[in-house]
């Protein structure tokens, strides 16, 4: 989940406390799992993720360190169906979030050297590069990781929160173990949808989205309603992602309910519902 702050009526300024919106993407119609559905952005775990090449291009993370990188409360919600996962694959949760954000809204979470994000307003040649990139990725011409190289660019690993973990119900014919993260985005960044697993993008307020949700315009996930509500009692980014730091997070499997007039209808169980 990637957030930005609302510009207030202040040409170039922006007010602490006013808000924020974040960007989503709706799934293609034709999407094997939860088709035509707003989403964060986001995808699956590749091995590559998981490689010396992508781990040495996260800014701040220690491989020698044998800390979990995950802070999940054990013995609690859905940790029995957790997939187990090495170190490597745990850090390389955090480069595929990098890269699945990329490769479906464009947006790049990245530093020089110094740990300072490019600035894409004022290197107009640099925000070029990266729109072809990503279309030579999308045709599986170039390699994510190869493209930071190229740049000189890090993953900025510092910034992006660990936010919560969601396990699909067993009754769902298609299972997932899916961590979510949370992250600022520099204002300077474009977002657009992929037009290839997502055929629109948009940015809007947790509000906004819960109110399309409610007058049944906006079609989301369970656990995308949840977050959005989360959200939506935040008062800017800041706050947002320093409660993201200090919250729990317990693996969180919803239940299957009989399924009413609009389709499967889902619950958690009492002693998740609220500290996921």
């Amino acid at each position: 989940m990637v957030i930005r702050p609302l510009a207030d009526a202040t040409p170039g300024g922006f007010a602490a406390h006013s808000g924020f919106e974040l960007f989503m993407v709706r799934r293609h119609s034709k999407s094997r799992f939860m088709p035509d559905r707003y989403v964060f952005p986001g995808g699956r775990l590749e091995e590559a993720d998981s490689g010396p090449q992508a781990l040495a291009l996260l800014r701040g993370f220690e491989p020698t360190r044998e800390a979990p990188l995950f802070r999940d409360m054990p013995y609690k919600g859905a940790w029995q169906a957790e997939v187990p996962l090495t170190r490597p694959q745990q850090a390389g949760l955090y480069t595929a979030a990098f890269r699945e954000l990329f490769e479906e809204s464009g947006v790049l979470l990245a530093v020089d050297k110094a740990g300072n994000p490019p600035d894409l307003t004022a290197d107009q040649g640099l925000a070029e590069r990266l729109a072809q990139y990503r279309l030579e990725m999308q045709a599986d011409q170039l390699n994510f990781f190869e493209m930071l190289k190229r740049e000189k660019l890090w993953l900025d690993y510092p910034n992006l929160v660990y936010f919560s973990h969601w396990i699909t119900p067993v009754s769902e014919p298609y299972r997932f173990d899916a961590r979510f993260f949370l992250a600022g985005v520099p204002l300077d960044q474009a977002a657009e949808s992929d037009h290839l697993e997502t055929s629109d993008g948009l940015w809007l307020t947790p509000q906004t989205a819960l109110a399309r949700y409610n007058a049944g315009d906006f079609n989301i996930a369970y656990p995308t309603l949840l977050h959005l509500e989360w959200l939506a009692k935040q008062p800017s980014v800041e706050a947002a992602l320093d409660a993201a730091r200090r919250k729990t997070v317990v693996a969180a499997m919803p239940d299957q309910l009989p399924d009413d007039e609009n389709g499967p209808v889902f619950q958690l169980p009492p002693d998740v519902i609220n500290n996921w």
